[in-house]
């Protein structure tokens, strides 16, 4: 349809005020028609007529303006039919704040068949949405939308439509057919009338279950009613959705539909089993030497593993062979190779060797070991440059928390491929714990293991200072402070140094450091001599300084104990040479004792005690026996009637004058034993006196030269002494 406009006569303000009416966002359009126009070569006449059709086009939009609800600008509103004998669902952006309970008017008006007939639905206060009947639509009629506020502000532009043409269906429901050997997916809409004069063509999408990122299916593959999956995992569960539209693809597609989930077939499993093994001493309880292995991935098992298999050699013995479930078994620890191989219902994999022929094969050099933050281990190495075995086929890298109790529990490993120097180690890391790390090369006869380094991913401050703190002096100012280092388990990282503090109990401490983190002990001076001080110490990682251990007291030395240890240990050394003197001289030295000293200092007196006639007595009397010096009281001596006085002898044995022996008999000893006592002296008693046997009972008492020992010489009795 053409709309002729006549066009009289336009001034420069009339333009100007035109084209401050147009929208902003088209007038650098409008504006770029105008300019190619008017400025593409032409003669005079033409461009009279160029002239003129711009001003026609200027009056154009002055006139009819721009349509409302442009494709190009987005309107806000938007309205389908819910099927095609649904109503019509129309939702706009609402407002916020103080005006959130605003009441909305949805206006429709009809542009063709009942022309300028405007009807109205109001949605209740703050909702957004309102469903117009489809009874108070007329088929293919055209509409003119737009939304008022209850203060009749226009919310929305006004927005053009078919209701035929917004026609949106109902989901699908989906099905399954068969999952053996393929997946079949089926779907109906029972919602869309068979007698509709459009079929619906639809999409389908499927995921792994648990996955965020969606596969759709081409649309040229998809059967009418159905679809066929031919390229999925084995033993993985999926999840599949439709959505449909009419296939004159005018209207809207429909939500998507539920998700329909099902698992593929199981299939023979494929790749390798990572294996490893782990050896400990025979005293911490483990087996000498523990296989482990990893369970393979599910892309890898494709299915339910249910068992492993595996076969090993102990020299040059032949193969042994056994079943076992999930993920280790103890070996023999003279074992030297050893194949394993995963098992489901439909296969097995391929066995993956591992040779502990030899362990002293080139190793891998310059081990470095960094945390990367967020992220784990960063290990780097040189590789082995031994020129008759070469670089190894793979590398193995393989770390394990320091601090705990079994190494197998928290062992970890990743391969790396030959020519690769370098792992980022991912996993379960816990940060302020050590983990050893190790790396090997493989090669088809053995390994060779680098040595080990200690990591850390994330330090922290010691929760402990050093333990054992002890003094040593070494002079009245000077002491040796010595401990031992702070418990792994208590470390938190790597101590770069300790600080020492020193004090008195009145003063300011006083602190000595860096103390190198290898120093297991220090040398403290200028120390005032007689003081008592305090002494801490503290452990520091890059995380800062940690907690100060116990602390200990000790006391320098006064000086005034210098001359008293220095005489204590003269006198020692004196009376150490004095025994050794003795040990070596004691019989020159007993000699000249004799020979100066006076005889009752050298001579050995006998002992009353155990005198040959004390034994007797015991023996023959023991309940009555009082002593050797001890007399009966009831006992009386008998007189003495004749003395003989002789001459003096004429010989003198060892300054004492001998004496004729009084005979007596002499009892038998009780045990035996031969009496080898002086023979004694005969007496001769008159007649008068009572007979020996009377006068001391019924036995005479024996005597022994005991007594003689005290008596007085015959010199000493006669006064010649």
């Amino acid at each position: 349809m053409t709309t002729e406009v006549k066009v009289s006569f336009c001034s420069e303000t009339r333009l100007l005020q035109t084209l401050s009416r147009i929208p902003s966002h088209r007038l650098g359009h409008f504006c770029g028609l105008l300019t190619s126009s008017l400025c593409s070569p032409c003669g005079a006449g033409a461009m009279r007529k160029r002239w003129r059709g711009a001003w026609l086009l200027l009056l154009a939009l002055e006139t009819f303006g721009f349509q409302e609800g442009d494709p190009e600008e987005p309107t806000g509103l938007e309205c389908y039919q819910m099927g095609p004998s649904g109503g019509m669902n129309c939702t706009w952006p609402s407002r916020t704040g103080p005006e959130a309970n605003t009441t909305y008017t949805l206006h429709y008006q009809s542009l063709k068949f009942k022309r300028n007939q405007t009807r109205s639905s109001q949605a209740p206060a703050g909702q957004s949405w309102v469903v117009i009947g489809r009874s108070s639509l007329t088929h293919n009629e055209n509409y003119a939308v737009w939304v008022e506020a209850g203060d009749g502000t226009r919310v929305t532009p006004r927005l053009t439509l078919t209701p035929h043409e917004i026609v949106k269906p109902d989901p699908p429901v989906l099905s399954l057919v068969d999952v053996t050997p393929e997946v079949t997916v089926t779907w109906t809409n029972p919602h869309w009338p068979q007698h509709f004069s459009l079929d619906l063509a639809c999409q389908l999408r499927y995921r792994v279950s648990g996955t965020p990122n969606w596969t759709r299916v081409h649309e040229e593959d998809v059967e009418p009613n159905s679809y066929e999956f031919s390229s999925l995992e084995p033993f993985t569960a999926y999840e599949v959705q439709a959505r449909c539209i009419p296939e004159d693809r005018k209207g809207f597609w429909s939500e998507w539909s539920p998700s329909q989930t099902f698992q593929t077939p199981e299939a023979a499993p494929l790749g390798l089993v990572d294996v490893w093994r782990v050896t400990s001493p025979p005293e911490s309880g483990e087996p000498s030497l523990l296989l482990l292995w990893k369970p393979l991935h599910s892309k890898a098992a494709r299915g339910v593993i249910r068992s492993y298999s595996l076969a090993f050699r102990n020299g040059s013995d032949s193969p042994a062979s056994l079943e076992s479930p999930c993920c280790s078994v103890s070996l023999p620890s003279g074992t030297t190779r050893v194949w394993i191989s995963a098992n489901n219902p439909v296969g097995r994999t391929q066995p993956a060797n591992l040779s502990l022929e030899r362990q002293d094969l080139p190793a891998p050099a310059g081990l470095q070991v960094a945390a990367v933050q967020g992220q784990g281990l960063r290990v780097t190495w040189e590789p082995s440059t031994d020129p008759l075995e070469g670089e190894p086929t793979e590398y193995l890298v393989e770390w394990a928390e320091e601090c705990s109790s079994s190494k197998a529990a928290s062992l970890d490993w990743v391969r790396r491929p030959a020519g690769t120097h370098s792992a980022l180690l991912t996993g379960d890391f816990r940060p302020r714990v050590p983990y050893q790390v190790r790396v090997y090369g493989l090669y088809p006869g053995g390994f060779g293991a680098s040595a080990p380094v200690r990591a850390y991913t994330q330090e922290g401050v010691p929760s402990a200072g050093p333990q054992g703190l002890q003094d040593h002096s070494i002079s009245k100012e000077a002491s040796v402070i010595s401990w031992e280092a702070i418990p792994l388990a208590q470390r938190n990282g790597h101590i770069t140094h300790y600080s020492l503090y020193l004090a008195t109990p009145t003063g300011s401490p006083q602190t000595y450091q860096p103390i190198a983190a290898t120093e297991t002990s220090y040398n403290l001076s200028g120390l005032e001599p007689g003081t008592s001080y305090q002494l801490w110490m503290t452990g520091s990682t890059s995380a800062g300084e940690g907690n100060a251990s116990s602390i200990h007291l000790f006391h320098t030395p006064d000086s005034r104990w210098e001359a008293v240890l220095a005489s204590l240990l003269a006198v020692g050394f004196l009376l150490f040479v004095a025994c050794v003197l003795g040990a070596v001289l004691h019989v020159q030295l007993l000699d000249l004792c004799q020979k100066v000293l006076p005889s009752w200092c050298w001579e050995k007196v006998p002992d009353a005690t155990h005198s040959r006639i004390t034994l007797y007595e015991m023996d023959r009397d023991p309940h009555s026996y009082r002593g050797p010096l001890v007399q009966d009281p009831d006992a009386e001596e008998p007189p003495i009637t004749e003395l003989d006085i002789a001459e003096p002898a004429d010989h003198v044995n060892q300054g004492y004058s001998t004496l004729p022996q009084l005979e007596s008999p002499v009892p038998a000893q009780p045990h035996g034993d031969d009496w080898t006592g002086s023979e004694p002296r005969r007496e001769e008693l008159g007649p008068s006196s009572p007979p020996r046997e009377e006068a001391w009972g019924q036995q005479a008492p024996v005597t022994s030269g005991y007594e003689k020992h005290f008596m007085p010489t015959l010199e000493e009795v006669l006064g010649l002494a």
